[in-house]
């Protein structure tokens, strides 16, 4: 084989498929000098000429090459788009073989042999005759192959002696031998690219020994894709020459062969552009869908913990309800002595305010979710917080035997907030350290400095948390037992309510437990403001208003409503009743409507001197009639309270932006009613008398 000069090995040029396209090009020039390095940095051209000063031959660039060129001992490749390209150059090869008197063989698919045969036909030459003489010699490539691949691979053994064999009765005697081989193009086809490459490097190796120049060919589109790079440099490294497919080949013209490479050049360069684009757009596609599947695992996830929370409110919110509507069946069969009346208007009353309670956390959760949830700050004595939230635990711990202990170091009780949401904070801590503390447990309260911050921690000899679940202690709607038989009950939203109030005093919050049965510390930690008097937090403990001592005064009406009309306008006919009954037994006169066309029409003979109304009712709301209300020459001037079970801040201001003058939220307290209409009504002597 000729010594071949340029790259010592094409890998060690091939770095993309734009560098494999221009390498392909200069390697089939015709002058050995023209075989260019793509290592080189830009001097191929001062390099040539260098090398051949007085060859004016060096400065034509443009590479024109074919078979004609070859050697008698070449292993070259051509590379063909089409197959009436391959079989016209074959014919020449081989023709030209047969004609001069020397071998011919071919090793191809029936089709390129039956298309090569039909040409040399045509051009005059006697097969038959070439054949029976031994100097022709055509072979089918598929079954040639079988009498030497193992396994998958070409067996070097058995491949010298069954082409070695049919070489050398092909020479014969005769000066040369032409070969094509098509072998290695079926092993490409059925992408075995490892053994089609080690069956070139066979070919070489059989050069040694024997003397012959080899043709073989490949279908381009047989490496179309960036993943046949590094193939492609294999297949042209095992060949001395390599041909350019058809669109470039049968160019004639000089100009027309460098226009074609600047061309090609810059499809190369596009093409490196687009695999990077692809590469990064491929990158981004996949970074998408694990975004995709986490924000789906994610939906899933809440959707769940949606599901259960639904499940949890609906438990929640129906215990209480068992227990009020049971008493009331219980009160009015009139039965009961009473004691046992006393007891179910406790237990009626505790009930209401434990859904009462349900409701504000839930509420809580929707400002916070919403950002509308605002701090009142001032100046706030945590000793007093804290004695506040203990008033109101006091009676749980004392029915479970639980001991409460509090420990305060004076020097460090006072910070800037919200009085009313800190003991929302500490009632939380409390609550949830009682509800989980068994009967004889103990509580601990204690109030130090942490370096510049108020330190608060809530401690309890209670179940504990498990490792598991301590991550998402603080999450919404988390429970560590969500299951229909937890011991506990509540929505799961307490502690989540206390990390965003006391993120939004500028502190922080954290859960420690040494797992599950030994108890659980939550430690907050609050900014120190400098020591002034703040505003007294502390109040008693709500009284029992259904106890027997309290019963009878509460029954009692504290403002007098004497001649007030009030029209009371509500859709649900239960609460009409009981709010009129409340009224009259306060002296209003009252009238009631359970819808708005029905009370427009009382309106035409009746004027309120006080209108009260729900806002959501069906068909028209009270927004409707305020708002006619106000269209009313006569009435215009009639103050109106608004009732309402929506109770957020943009409720309250929907309703006093309608006309409405006074917003008084469901569950409605008897006595703040009262005092808003007495606030509203034009003064009547004795109107506010004391009962």
């Amino acid at each position: 084989m000729p010594n071949r000069q340029g790259p010592p090995t094409f890998a060690d040029g091939m770095r993309s498929a734009s560098i494999g396209i221009i390498w392909l090009l200069f390697y089939g020039t015709p002058g050995e000098a023209l075989l260019l390095n793509p290592n080189l940095d830009g001097n191929c051209v001062s390099e040539i000429i260098q090398d051949n000063p007085g060859d004016v031959s060096a400065w034509n660039l443009a590479p024109q090459t074919d078979w004609r060129r070859m050697s008698d001992s070449e292993h070259f490749v051509q590379f063909y788009e089409a197959d009436g390209f391959l079989l016209n150059s074959l014919s020449g090869f081989i023709g030209t073989a047969i004609n001069s008197g020397d071998g011919a063989l071919v090793v191809a698919t029936g089709a390129h042999r039956e298309g090569l045969d039909e040409l040399l036909r045509a051009n005059g030459l006697d097969l038959i005759s070439a054949k029976a003489r031994g100097q022709y010699v055509s072979l089918d490539a598929a079954e040639t192959l079988s009498k030497f691949m193992v396994d998958g691979s070409p067996e070097p053994r058995r491949f010298t002696q069954v082409i070695g064999n049919v070489i050398e009765s092909v020479t014969d005697g005769r000066n040369c031998v032409r070969a094509f081989g098509e072998m290695v193009a079926l092993l490409w086809a059925e992408g075995n690219y490892a053994a089609a490459i080690r069956l070139e490097e066979l070919w070489n190796g059989l050069q040694k020994n024997y003397s012959f120049s080899l043709f073989c060919a490949y279908p381009i589109n047989g490496f179309s894709g960036e993943k046949f790079v590094e193939p492609l440099t294999g297949v042209c490294t095992a060949h001395s020459r390599v041909i350019p497919a058809e669109s470039y080949a049968d160019l004639v013209n000089h100009d027309d062969r460098l226009r074609a490479i600047i061309q090609l050049q810059q499809k190369a360069k596009t093409l490196q552009a687009e695999i990077r684009q692809r590469e990064a757009a491929e990158e981004e596609l996949r970074a998408s869908l694990v975004r995709e599947q986490m924000a789906r695992a994610e939906a899933e996830n809440a959707d769940r913990m949606k599901d259960e929370f639904l499940a949890t409110v609906s438990h929640e919110l129906r215990t209480p309800l068992n227990a009020i509507m049971g008493w009331s069946h219980m009160l009015c069969s009139g039965r009961l002595d009473q004691a046992t009346m006393a007891r179910a208007f406790e237990t009626i009353d505790r009930n209401a305010k434990s859904q009462a309670q349900l409701i504000e956390d839930i509420l809580d959760v929707s400002r916070v979710i919403t950002g509308r949830l605002r701090l009142n700050l001032g100046p706030v004595d945590v000793a007093s917080v804290i004695n506040s939230a203990i008033d109101s635990v006091q009676l749980a711990a004392d029915s479970k035997g639980i001991q409460l202990e509090v420990t305060l170091d004076p020097s460090v009780r006072h910070t800037l907030g919200d009085s009313s949401r800190l003991q929302q904070v500490v009632w939380n801590l409390l609550a949830n350290a009682i509800k989980f503390t068994p009967s004889g447990g103990r509580v601990e309260v204690r109030v130090e400095r942490a370096n510049a911050a108020l330190q608060v921690c809530v401690s309890d000899t209670g179940q504990g948390i498990s490792a598991e679940f301590l991550p998402f202690i603080f999450d919404r709607f988390r429970q560590a037992d969500s299951t229909s038989t937890r011991a506990q009950g509540g929505l799961g939203l307490g502690l989540a309510i206390v990390r965003h109030l006391v993120e939004l005093h500028g502190g922080s919050v954290q859960a420690e437990s040494a797992g599950l049965g030994r108890g659980a510390t939550f430690t907050i930690r609050l900014p120190l403001s400098a020591d002034k008097k703040p505003a007294k937090t502390r109040k008693k403990a709500p009284e029992n208003p259904w106890s027997p001592e309290t019963t009878q005064r509460l029954a009692e009406p504290l403002l007098s409503l004497e001649d007030v009309r009030v029209l009371l306008v509500d859709n649900d006919r239960d609460s009409l009743q009981i709010l009129a009954t409340m009224l009259s037994a306060h002296r209003a006169k009252v009238q009631t409507a359970a819808s708005t066309a029905e009370a427009l029409q009382m309106l035409e003979w009746y004027t309120p001197d006080v209108l009260v109304s729900d806002l959501a009712m069906p068909g028209e709301d009270g927004y409707s009639l305020i708002g006619k209300l106000r269209s009313m020459e006569n009435l215009k001037h009639t103050p109106a309270v608004a009732l309402t079970a929506y109770v957020r801040v943009e409720d309250r201001t929907r309703a006093l932006s309608a006309g409405f003058n006074m917003f008084v939220p469901k569950p409605v307290e008897p006595n703040e009613l009262i005092a808003a209409i007495a606030n509203l009504s034009e003064p009547k002597p004795g109107q506010f008398e004391q009962a």
